[in-house]
Parts: C-alpha cells; structure tokens; sequence
C-alpha cells in the first residue's frame, strides 16, 4: 500500500495545471522516494489476488488446448494484469485451425479464450503434398492423404475457386457422388474425374457458365449414360458441339464431335 501511495501521489502532482505546480513540484518531486519499478506493481497486484489461476476456452474442437497456453506463453500464478491481450489474440490467431480468437481478462484470476475455427471445405492436392482448405481458399493443415470424404481439388489456383464450383455441382447430386477429382487446368477452369481418376470419364468444363454445362451434363447422363461409356473425356467448352474421345488402345488420337 505504501508503494501505490507513493505512484498516486506523483500522479497527483503531475496532474495539477497553473503557475504554482510548474514551479513547485520539481522541488516535490525532488523529496518523494524513487517510484517503485513497473514489475514491482505488478508483483504488488499479484500479491493482492490479480493473477492468472485459470484458463477458460470456448469453441475448441480442432486446436490442440497445449498449443493455445504456448500461444499465449504466459505461466499460472503470473500477474495478469502483465498478459498482452492483443499480443495473445494474434498468437493464437496464427495457430492454424483458428480463424479469429477473442481475448479477454476477467478479473481477479481468469483468462477467457473465444474461438471461431475454420471448417474444412476440401482436400487440395498441390504437387505430392495434401493440405486442407475452408471455404474461402484458405490453407488449414497438411495431412497424409484422403481426409474425412471431402472433395479432392487439383492444382494451382484450386482453393480460390473451389467453393463456386462445389456449390454447383450440390445441385446434381447424382453426379456430385461420382466426382472423384476436381482438377483446376490453367487456373481458370475445371476438368472433373468420374468414378476414377484413371478410368473413369473427365468432363472439360469452360471457362464461363459453369452450372449450364453441368446441367447439360446432367441431361447428358440421364438421356444417354454418357459416362457409362467406354470413353476417355466429354468436351463441354463450346456450347453447340459435343466432343467425345472413345477411350482407345492404340494411337490414342481419335475424336468425335456431333451438334450439341
């Protein structure tokens, strides 16, 4: 008590206005004690019962609870008036399932951690590396491999765009099952791998106007079983025309095309 006297009385002092304080409290302040230092009045608020005894989270499936203490990097019984909330906020927020964190003391003993994670939305294979993706594009975590039945999208560009084409093709379920791989090509438009990436049928998709094509594909589909066939690849890029590559053992070069 003696020291916080101390810190309000020069707070007082140099809180005064007009002539007299400015030239009286040099000579004041010239009589007063050395002010205690700032690690001093923590320890003092310490000892009057405001440090941290607990650790409350809310929100928390994914993140590991260790990786949020190391984030914050701040040891029970500490002062917690000594905790930088902002500095905790930011640390926590950098962990990788975490999307925002708030932050806040609650005095006299409690830290309390709010967390908004972010979900999974896809599995993006980028070179021989596996990360998970939300929604928005933006990378979670690496993993070994397939991941919880997500989709799988292929190539640079793919997270960004993803979610415009998963929202179309959950319009077509029948055909949203049978999607095996999602592959961006050139980082503008899509092919999609059915039933198997290496036997199965891909689907050229164009650039623009992606839910009438796949519509189309549907109708495609249900009228003539168009990815029963022994086929290697349908065309779907140019509006009036229908490409199809029969799926061959030989060369390999031979195309059709009929009207669309």
């Amino acid at each position: 008590m003696r020291r916080l006297t101390r810190i309000a009385l020069v707070l007082l002092i140099a809180a005064g206005t007009g002539v007299a304080a400015h030239r009286f409290a040099p000579r004041l302040l010239s009589q007063l004690p050395p002010l205690p230092d700032f690690n001093d009045v923590l320890d003092v608020t310490a000892s009057a019962g405001l440090r941290l005894e607990n650790l409350t989270v809310a929100g928390r499936d994914r993140t590991n609870a260790e990786d949020i203490l190391a984030a914050i990097d701040v040891e029970r019984g500490a002062p917690i008036l000594s905790i930088d909330l902002k500095f905790a906020q930011d640390a926590i927020e950098s962990l990788p399932w975490v999307a925002r964190a708030r932050v806040e003391r609650k005095l006299p003993d409690t830290i309390h951690v709010a967390l908004d994670e972010r979900t999974p939305f896809a599995l993006w294979q980028n070179g021989g590396t596996y990360v998970l993706v939300d929604r928005d594009g933006n990378s979670i975590t690496t993993v070994a491999g397939q991941y919880e039945n997500l989709p799988l999208i292929v190539g640079a560009g793919a997270p960004a765009k993803a979610a415009e084409l998963l929202s179309a093709m959950s319009r077509l379920p029948q055909l949203a099952v049978r999607a095996r791989a999602y592959v961006m090509i050139g980082e503008r438009r899509w092919n999609i791998h059915f039933d198997s990436v290496e036997e199965g049928v891909a689907v050229r998709l164009p650039d623009d106007g992606l839910s009438t094509a796949l519509d189309r594909l549907a109708a495609l589909e249900r009228d003539h079983g168009i990815l029963e066939r022994d086929i290697e690849y349908v065309d779907l890029r140019l509006e009036d025309r229908l490409i199809v590559r029969p799926r061959t053992r030989g060369d390999g070069n031979s195309e059709t095309g009929k009207a669309g």
